[in-house]
């Protein structure tokens, strides 16, 4: 693994470990003779973590980056549904030609009522996405549609482009976190000027109008700190690591502590928490682990240098995934950003169905 200096990236700007060159050139001669459809079980754990979550504080406020991908059908689960239809009825499926009969229109605008993906709509409260003003990014139609909270972190090229964001994101009222620096991003709360400061009360993430993301803490001198700093900042949302140097958790009197801006409104604690990697650092970490030892634990995350993705389908990895999330419940944040959302299509690229 990586050392312990590496700290914590996020996808679309870290890349760590990125696609090895046999990845890039995998080709399946022979079709696998089963294919899971990595999307609904990434769905699946989503949608486990939120209802536990609102089950015990029906407050707490669920965050996703980059997950709209699950928010509608794809055109992959609807390859995988004939490629499995053609297996069962017998068709040769070594040459994947009868995958042109099937649907071949973007499935975007489709009703989602009565699916999984409505289910996993109805258990976020919010998503941040990459460089939705920097990049003129497009996003899925079903944010706006269902009136999900848009945030949007992006890597300007420059101080116009970074100032042209900031006015786009007033005007279409999505709050930004916006850096030049890839190198200084997520690691100094006051690095970046606050866009519509606000005086009010933040209870839900819906109310926000602006957030920093403090992910990276080795600019900080100890863990107070670090506390301090958060506290000396009026930012509505602040999402950051739930352990110190990756080893050291915020106490529950801590994170309350954070809960308030220096001027005294109340505001949202978010602890980012990976959905499909597990962590060398984490407490639940073995003595022997290695990728591949448990099978699950797959390969070295592409943007955290602690992190190694895992099969988030196996039943071991739930239930440590589980005691980890319950512990950031319990620890009294006000919710959770959940990130490695993405990581349904390493696998899906894996196992290609053309």
């Amino acid at each position: 693994m990586a050392s312990s200096s590496a700290y914590a990236g996020l996808y679309g700007f870290d890349s760590i470990h990125p696609y090895t060159k046999e990845e890039q050139l995998l080709n399946m001669n022979v079709p696998p003779r089963s294919i899971m459809n990595y999307r609904n079980l990434l769905r699946e754990n989503i949608i486990g973590l939120a209802h536990y979550a609102k089950a015990n504080n029906p407050e707490f406020q669920i965050m996703v980056h980059e997950g709209q991908d699950l928010l509608t059908k794809s055109l992959w689960e609807y390859h995988l549904e004939g490629y499995i239809k053609a297996r069962n009825e017998g068709q040769d499926v070594n040459d994947p030609s009868f995958l042109l009969n099937l649907k071949q229109t973007s499935p975007e605008f489709e009703p989602i009522v009565g699916s999984a993906s409505a289910e996993y709509l109805r258990s976020i409260d919010a998503i941040a996405v990459n460089n939705y003003f920097c990049s003129s990014r497009e996003v899925s139609p079903i944010i706006k549609q269902e009136n999900i909270k848009l945030f949007s972190i992006d890597n300007c090229q420059n101080e116009k482009s970074f100032d042209q964001a900031i006015s786009a994101s007033l005007k279409a009222k999505v709050p930004l976190y916006a850096f030049i620096n890839q190198d200084m991003a997520f690691k100094k709360i006051v690095a970046q000027p606050i866009i519509k400061e606000s005086a009010q009360n933040i209870f839900d993430l819906k109310s926000a109008q602006n957030i920093s993301f403090l992910l990276k803490d080795d600019l900080y001198a100890d863990k107070q700190d670090f506390i301090d700093a958060v506290r000396a900042s009026n930012y509505d949302v602040v999402v950051i690591e739930p352990y110190f140097r990756n080893k050291v958790p915020f106490t529950p009197d801590e994170i309350n502590s954070m809960k308030y801006k220096k001027n005294g409104a109340r505001r949202q604690i978010l602890a980012r928490f990976s959905t499909t990697e597990a962590k060398d650092t984490a407490f639940y970490w073995q003595p022997g682990w290695k990728i591949g030892s448990p099978d699950w634990l797959l390969r070295p995350s592409f943007s955290d240098g602690h992190g190694i993705i895992t099969r988030y389908w196996a039943p071991e990895w739930k239930e440590y995934m589980s005691r980890y999330f319950r512990g950031l419940i319990q620890s009294g944040y006000d919710g959770a950003f959940l990130t490695g959302l993405e990581n349904h299509r390493y696998f899906e690229k894996m196992t290609p169905l053309e």
